[in-house]
């Protein structure tokens, strides 16, 4: 995890910074408040049994947030990341900063400045159960390779850490939460057990690789697609035509795709996949992602005309990856030339002709 650094997001969540891509993992104005308003606040959820296919894990915000929001659900995650490191992170980082946190934290004179934005401070929060659940799954997967030291060690993430979650995995690790009944056994984790542990169906299952070949060999169908790739331009083989045609396999008849992208390209590719898709929007009146579904009914927001005229133009050329195995510049290579010979419009064209949208 050498190229990821930490920061404190706009709402006190802590963000990440991957060095290689030069990009951030989630919104500056808060890596909690974006995980329920782009990934949680658009559904409501009627199955009592759930599976949901979470691309691109990192730190996990998603799926946490949505277990938190549906904990009476018998619910499967099927997770899916590249990095087991950053996998391991995510039960200990702290979602609920305290107000003295996020004042102290250096923000000016700091490489990661011009990424916060003022967010809706302490709005969402994770419950400590949430986290105490995905440490029990990732034992159960990774066994002795789940280790709290080897997170620990790493002194740049510890001050983003929640202490009551290590002592929980330190517990965890050395008993098993099957020696509950011991005297000496922390109340909070006597209460976790109890309210939720004991009763909650919950499953967690990791895949470590190239999320292509992954998909590849998936057969469920999912209920919910959360798509959190970083943006085209940098990860274009998890927006290709080809990989979003596989997750339209996988999705079930009334399923849902969310994702925090609104580009012209994504939102075409999800059409030529198959999907029928609507925007996402937040209590501002804000457009902040998209959803897509192979049922119609389950588009609340429709796009304008304008913005459908808009995926019709060069923008919407899709990127391709029909062996699921290209680099990122044989995608981005071959598109380009794919632009670059197109008759179709331009969007600025396009844009010039019809107006701003407003």
């Amino acid at each position: 995890m050498d190229e990821i650094l930490p920061y404190i997001t706009g709402d006190g969540s802590i963000g990440l910074f991957n060095k290689e891509y030069d990009d951030i993992y989630h919104s500056s104005c808060g890596a909690l408040t974006e995980a329920y308003e782009k990934f949680v606040n658009p559904v409501t959820v009627t199955h009592d049994e759930i599976r949901v296919l979470d691309v691109c894990y990192g730190l996990g915000y998603n799926s946490k947030a949505f277990l938190n929001t549906y904990a009476d659900k018998k619910i499967i995650f099927d997770c899916l990341d590249i990095d087991k490191d950053l996998i391991f992170l995510s039960p200990f980082i702290k979602t609920n900063h305290s107000f003295f946190d996020f004042f102290i934290n250096p923000l000016k004179n700091n490489k990661f400045s011009k990424y916060i934005k003022r967010g809706k401070y302490k709005k969402y929060k994770i419950e400590d159960w949430v986290n105490a659940i995905l440490i029990k799954n990732l034992h159960d997967q990774f066994k002795d390779e789940f280790s709290i030291n080897k997170i620990l060690s790493d002194k740049k993430f510890y001050p983003y850490l929640n202490k009551n979650i290590i002592k929980i995995a330190k517990f965890y690790l050395k008993k098993g939460f099957k020696d509950i009944q011991r005297e000496n056994k922390p109340a909070f984790l006597h209460n976790i057990y109890y309210r939720y542990l004991s009763k909650r169906d919950i499953m967690f299952n990791f895949y470590i690789d190239d999320a292509r070949k992954t998909v590849k060999n998936l057969n469920n169908e999912y209920d919910y697609i959360f798509l959190d790739a970083f943006t085209t331009h940098k990860c274009p083989q998890l927006w290709s035509i080809d990989f979003i045609k596989e997750l339209f396999r996988l999705t079930s008849p009334d399923g849902v795709l969310l994702t925090y992208s609104n580009s012209i390209v994504v939102r075409q590719t999800l059409l030529e996949a198959g999907y029928f898709i609507g925007k996402i929007i937040n209590e501002d009146n804000k457009q902040i992602g998209t959803i897509a579904s192979r049922d119609k009914n389950k588009i609340t927001n429709e796009l304008t005309e304008y913005e459908q005229g808009l995926l019709k133009t060069r923008a919407g050329i899709p990127y391709r990856d029909s062996s699921l195995d290209s680099s990122i510049e044989e995608i981005l290579a071959r598109r380009e030339h794919e632009v670059k010979n197109s008759n179709l419009m331009s969007s600025s064209r396009y844009i010039k002709q019809k107006g701003v949208l407003k």
